[in-house]
């Protein structure tokens, strides 16, 4: 018997096991249902989610985490951003297609969670260029490479052009990699590696001990770094001066000069009748055909010629002695007619034209005419001025010998003239140019000719700091005075003077530059930053905006502002713009400030200096704009011709944002209505667009009223009203107290943000009570609470004669909890097998704008599609009025109500009947044990 009973208890356990695992199995598989969405993006692209109800946007640094329904389908639309590409997608199934410049993938979710990274980045260079066919990129490559060989081959022709190199020597060009090569190969050639420097020039050392004839003879001119033209320029400005510092300088710049030897060496300095040679170094021009070359030589700073062309030349520093008047006709001449020479000016331009060759032909043919040797372009011009008439008595040339005749011997001139010349410059308008360091007459040039149409030069005057050029002798005479160089921030001079030099006098004459100005016209542009137009926008204006502007003399750099310096204005002004956003340097735009400034048009100008403006005042319905403009003034070469460019001035216009969020939510919404009341009365409509914004651009000043006045299906009217002020500043002032209102307010760059929060209209609950028959059961009571352990009731229903009950006003949010707290007449609360009343828990989640309707009962998920009303949960209604239509059923004649599996009833019944046996035997033993 108990073998019996321990059979009938393991086939108890076995079967209360089994039921509780079917239940255990259905609630896993209920749990499985739900699994992890996780979508990342990084970069810059777009990245569209759609499940089949609903789209999310996700951008750079977007995250999408939800719980998903295991094996729901979703469908991912990739696009980049232009300039961008899509890097890789990982976490999906498979692409599905493309559509432009985006990639569609299709995704299953998975009950382990499905993970998505999408990574965007910038397009290169690289890849654009492999977009080009094989082709094409074949042929640009072979195009390429033709130009490349063409341009190698003149190159290498160039490199190997004497004439060429030495033209580039001439203009300062050295350093070029072709002329390196080209002064290696020649050095290797020579085999003068050896004698040259790091830069393939020939050493002093070497040179020392060659004369020019040398040089030329054995071809390696281009191995001497020569003489710019710049250099030669320079030397003719100080032989053209008597001027003792002159020569001390030049001596100072020499390239053999010592410092430690000023004190001794040099001390001759102090006296005039010592004559020190400067040389400056060799002049290198090419003719016909050939290179020549000659040094540049002084005698007191006084322009030399080498008299000996197949000697060595001396170095700076030499002392010349045994100086005597040279009565050679010939060299006479050549040294009136040749370079820098008093008749330079009536020569052919066939000579004149090119000033270095002049300068090696004079020598050559100096040389020749000294019975020393010389070359094809000295034989020529020696021919030449053979023809041209004798120099005046005045002109005087001298011979000196240089370290006891171990070096050529040098000739040079002196001309006794009769008269001088010296003049005086003054500026044409000092109100511009006092006090301002943008302009200064010092280093102005005049050129002094002996014939009106100034061809004939024989002089040139430059004026020095004192307002005075430099005194030179003329022989008397009538002489012409034209700018050849104006100076600095003054237009030149173009006005040809005549002037008489008197034996034995100096004639002197003022003569004045007009300085550099800018008529400007148009001062500055406003335009609306938005639009990048000259209209404004709203009700906005961009008239009477006020301006400051500070103009300072003097230089200073590009975008400094002198204030910041520490410097004070010379003049200051304000002005205001126009209807147009246009204001101009003219007194009808000026509000105040200075005088302006007036050229002889009579049209307001600006001198030279920095120009700064900042804007003081705002136009109508716009912000200041706080940055401070910096402009050069830099008037242009040709006279009242302005070259200011105007800068556009952006104004930002002064906002109001209108933003329509879900309350608790950051979903915007599109399509409310709002009236916005302006200060004159007058009122405007205003529709969020898609992005859940309106805009108000160009705020007038006064008071201003916003109030919803239409919320789009699903959402309940914010029906609160906002009140602001635009003040005198164009700055905005909340009236309002949004507290309690659904609203909230912040400010971005000055504009006003309003948010209005609109509240999802509340859903109802329909509860029809039947039994297991599909009767109608009336009389059943049901009571909602706020809690879980159902202690706070909000609310009591009974259903009616068809069964039904209803629950209002519930809010998509929050939780609710459900049970039967009267059973109908006949009827049993259901309850469990430990006596306890189902309580059925309620929440609904709701986004109108998204068309979601999601709603929960005991934790299971249905959603606006669940609308079939033949099943026991559906929904009905609008986005206005949600109805959650649930059927509960009581069981007829049963004490328990049908539970989570069938298996309970068989169950239960089998233990009674065991417990029943259980009882009965246990009493028939202790009777047998009793003897009964």
């Amino acid at each position: 018997m108990r073998k019996l009973k321990r059979i009938l208890s393991l086939v108890l356990t076995s079967c209360i096991f089994i039921g509780m695992g079917s239940d255990i199995k259905a609630q896993a598989q209920t749990v499985e249902e739900i699994a992890k969405l996780e979508i990342r993006v990084n970069g810059k692209g777009t990245v569209i989610v759609d499940d089949g109800y609903s789209k999310y946007s996700l951008e750079d640094k977007d995250v999408l985490r939800a719980n998903a329904t295991v094996n729901s389908d979703l469908k991912l639309t990739v696009t980049p951003n232009d300039g961008y590409l899509i890097a890789s997608v990982s976490g999906v199934d498979s692409q599905a297609g493309e559509s432009g410049n985006s990639r569609i993938y299709d995704v299953s979710t998975k009950s382990d969670g499905t993970f998505i990274d999408v990574n965007f980045e910038k397009e290169t260079k690289e890849e654009v260029n492999n977009e080009i066919k094989e082709e094409t990129k074949d042929e640009v490559k072979e195009e390429k490479e033709d130009n490349n060989k063409s341009e190698i081959s003149n190159d290498i022709e160039k490199e190997l052009t004497e004439e060429i190199i030495i033209n580039k020597y001439n203009d300062g060009i050295k350093m070029e990699e072709n002329l390196i090569e080209a002064r290696k190969k020649l050095a290797t050639e020579k085999n003068l590696l050896d004698q040259v420097d790091e830069n393939f020039f020939l050493t002093e050392e070497y040179l020392s001990n060659k004369s020019s004839a040398d040089l030329m003879d054995e071809g390696v001119l281009i191995l001497l770094n020569s003489l710019t033209n710049d250099e030669i320029k320079e030397f003719l400005t100080e032989t053209n001066s008597n001027d003792e510092f002159i020569i001390r300088q030049s001596l100072i710049e020499s390239r053999l000069f010592k410092r430690d030897l000023i004190s001794n060496r040099f001390s001759f300095l102090n006296t005039r009748e010592s004559l020190v040679v400067g040389n400056r170094g060799a002049i290198t021009e090419y003719y016909n055909g050939y290179a020549h070359t000659a040094p540049l030589l002084s005698i007191n700073g006084k322009q030399a010629f080498c008299v000996m062309f197949e000697m060595k030349d001396p170095s700076s520093g030499t002392i010349a002695t045994n100086k005597r008047l040279a009565n050679n006709d010939m060299l006479r001449k050549i040294l009136y007619y040749g370079y820098n020479g008093p008749g330079t000016g009536g020569i052919s331009s066939s000579w004149s034209s090119n000033q270095n060759l002049l300068m090696i032909a004079t020598t050559q043919a100096a040389s020749k005419a000294n019975g020393h040797a010389s070359y094809s372009l000295g034989n020529d011009f020696y021919n030449y001025v053979s023809g041209l008439a004798t120099p005046p008595s005045g002109f005087k040339v001298y011979v000196v010998t240089t370290n006891g005749g171990a070096t050529q011997d040098l000739a040079y001139w002196e001309f006794e003239q009769k008269g001088r010349l010296q003049i005086s410059k003054e500026s044409a308008d000092p109100s511009i140019t006092n006090g301002n360091n943008s302009y200064s007459l010092v280093g102005a040039e005049y050129g002094v000719y002996s014939n009106s149409s100034a061809t004939n030069r024989v002089g040139t005057l430059t004026i020095g700091s004192n307002g005075w050029s430099n005194e030179i002798e003329l022989d008397a005479g009538a002489y012409y005075i034209k700018e050849t160089k104006a100076p600095k921030g003054y237009y030149l001079d173009k006005t040809t003077y005549p002037i008489t030099v008197s034996a034995g006098s100096k004639a002197t004459k003022t003569l004045k530059d007009k300085p550099k100005v800018d008529p400007i016209g148009i001062l500055l542009r406003k335009v609306d930053a938005d639009t990048g137009a000259n209209r404004p926008q709203g009700s906005g204006s961009l008239a009477d905006a006020h301006f400051t502007l500070k103009f300072y003399s003097g230089e200073y750099g590009d975008g400094v502002n002198p204030a910041d310096l520490g410097k004070s204005p010379t003049r200051t002004w304000v002005v205001k713009t126009d209807n147009d956003g246009y204001t101009e340097l003219n007194d009808s735009y000026k509000v105040s400030g200075d005088p302006f400034w007036y050229n002889e048009l009579g049209r307001p100008t600006m001198p030279s200096g920095t120009l700064t403006i900042q804007e003081t005042k705002a136009p109508v319905g716009y912000k200041i704009n706080p940055e401070i403009f910096v402009k050069k003034i830099v008037p242009g070469i040709t006279d009242n011709v302005s070259t200011y460019n105007e800068p556009i001035i952006k104004e930002d216009s002064l906002n109001f944002v209108i933003k329509k969020v879900q309350s608790g939510t950051s979903t915007l919404i599109p399509n409310a209505k709002f009236r916005h009341t302006k200060p004159d009365g007058s009122t405007e409509e205003l529709t969020t667009g898609s992005n859940g914004e309106v805009i108000i651009r160009g705020l007038t000043q006064g008071t201003h009223r916003i109030v919803e006045t239409q919320a789009p299906e699903g959402y309940e009217v914010n029906r609160n009203e906002f009140v602001f002020e635009v003040k005198s500043d164009n700055t905005i002032k909340v009236i309002s107290n949004t507290t309690n209102m659904g609203m909230s307010y912040s400010t971005f760059e000055g504009d006003g943000i309003l948010t209005v929060n609109d509240d999802v209209k509340p859903f109802s609950i329909r509860l029809t009570k039947v039994n297991d028959k599909g009767a109608i059961l009336e009389g059943a009571e049901f009571t909602l609470y706020s809690d879980s352990a159902c202690n706070n009731a909000i609310e009591t229903q009974v259903s009616d004669g068809n069964g039904n009950l209803k629950f209002k006003n519930l809010r998509p949010g929050t939780r609710y909890y459900m049970k039967e707290t009267k059973a109908p007449e006949g009827y049993r609360i259901p309850v469990d097998i430990f006596g306890r009343v189902h309580v059925y828990e309620i929440y609904a989640e709701s986004t109108p704008v998204n068309n979601v309707f999601n709603y929960y009962i005991d934790g299971v998920k249905y959603t606006s599609n669940d609308t079939d009303s033949s099943k026991d949960v559906y929904l009905a209604g609008t986005k206005d009025d949600r109805e959650v239509n649930m059927k509960v059923v009581n069981i007829i004649g049963m004490k328990l109500p049908k539970t989570g599996s069938w298996l309970m009833i068989p169950i239960l019944l089998v233990g009674v009947g065991l417990m029943s046996y259980s009882v009965f035997s246990s009493k028939k033993k202790i009777k047998g044990d009793k003897g009964e």
